[in-house]
């Protein structure tokens, strides 16, 4: 296997995998051993991360990274992301009920996965629960997702971050240009994949802030 940029991320023949600690399997994906280590596939289709990075985006992710994941969902990508960020902390936010409690049960495995029940729209009512932020994952799908992106940034001060853009949930005179220049009002923007082929009407954007 090649060792990725990502820490813990690796490739072979194709396919992108994580190393994990235990070797557990979290929602049906393949788990393979390797010189007495683990990894977990990480399928383009299953993850909007993966198929970025299957398509060239080289996410700057730290092993140390406390990050704050708006949009987590069940908690596939998250908790790939953990075995990535194994001396960090990944605070979880999302704001549905039923993926909720999917993500409540990841963190019962991965114990650097904290969730956080809550709207990505108000950071004042989660900040409390964190001592710092480092990077931030966005995969929100609202009409003002570009809005939270920055508000969330501002609001902890973060250095990096790694918005997944859904053109569909935007306004429909959506232009990709005219948002990059919106994100681009307040961060320097490092990197733009495309990523329609695994995950239709996507952007995989990378910032930094100014």
């Amino acid at each position: 296997m090649r060792e990725l940029q990502v820490p813990n991320f690796y490739e072979d023949k194709g396919n992108l995998f994580s190393q994990s600690k235990d070797g557990k399997s979290i929602y049906g994906e393949q788990v393979t051993t390797r010189g007495g280590k683990f990894f977990r596939i990480f399928s383009p289709l299953r993850s909007k991360l993966s198929s970025s990075m299957r398509l060239g985006l080289k996410p700057d992710l730290r092993k140390g990274d406390h990050m704050l994941y708006l949009g987590a969902g069940a908690g596939t990508t998250a908790s790939h992301i953990s075995d990535s960020l194994s001396a960090g902390t990944i605070f979880a936010v999302e704001f549905a009920p039923v993926p909720f409690i999917k993500l409540t049960s990841l963190s019962t495995i991965k114990d650097n996965v904290y969730p956080i029940l809550s709207d990505a729209q108000k950071p004042e009512m989660y900040g409390m629960f964190m001592d710092r932020v480092d990077v931030i994952y966005q995969d929100v799908s609202q009409p003002n997702q570009i809005d939270i992106f920055a508000r969330n940034m501002n609001y902890f001060d973060v250095k990096r971050g790694i918005l997944m853009l859904k053109t569909f949930s935007l306004r429909s005179d959506f232009s990709i240009d005219k948002e990059i220049m919106r994100i681009k009002e307040n961060f320097s923007v490092q990197q733009i994949k495309d990523i329609s082929r695994f995950h239709r009407g996507h952007y995989a954007i990378t910032v930094s802030s100014n």
